[in-house]
């Protein structure tokens, strides 16, 4: 079964066992390479959302799930990936345990889309996501100090 490395709003417990139909997380997990950006424009979110941009120093913590091949299909849905909004890319994550998996994860289709705020809710959401299962929450606050 494939791995998704989740990240964003997809931390929020609830959302992601609706989503997921049930599937829960496989442990925590770090992206090393990559850092937390808001960029781009989400009709749905209102506003800019989260992204995964390359940075050779930087680390995103999130979740990973072991999910069957047919949920996988339905999170590229809900990542509106058939819209062109985030495209599904193979990563390397590292598990508190020190083991690495490889897996799924998701960032804006648009190379070029541009820095932005994002809305409230959104962001209140992943903050409670990050809260729910301890992780870092210096990450998330470093990727809104770098707005303009």
């Amino acid at each position: 079964m494939p791995y998704l490395f989740a990240i964003g709003s997809a931390l929020h417990r609830s959302q992601m066992e609706r989503r997921l139909m049930g599937n829960r997380p496989f442990t925590r997990a770090v992206l090393s390479g990559y850092r937390l950006a808001f960029r781009g424009k989400s009709l749905e979110r209102r506003g800019a959302v989260a992204d995964l941009l390359l940075d050779p120093s930087g680390q995103v913590p999130g979740l990973l799930y072991e999910l069957p091949e047919s949920t996988v299909r339905h999170v590229d849905r809900a990542e509106a990936v058939e819209r062109g909004l985030y495209e599904p890319f193979d990563v390397q994550v590292a598990t508190d345990d020190g083991a690495t998996h490889p897996a799924v994860a998701y960032r804006l289709a648009d190379p070029q889309s541009a820095p932005g705020i994002p809305n409230t809710a959104y962001l209140m959401q992943m903050r409670q996501g990050y809260r729910e299962w301890g992780l870092d929450e210096g990450i998330l606050d470093a990727a809104l100090a770098a707005l303009p």
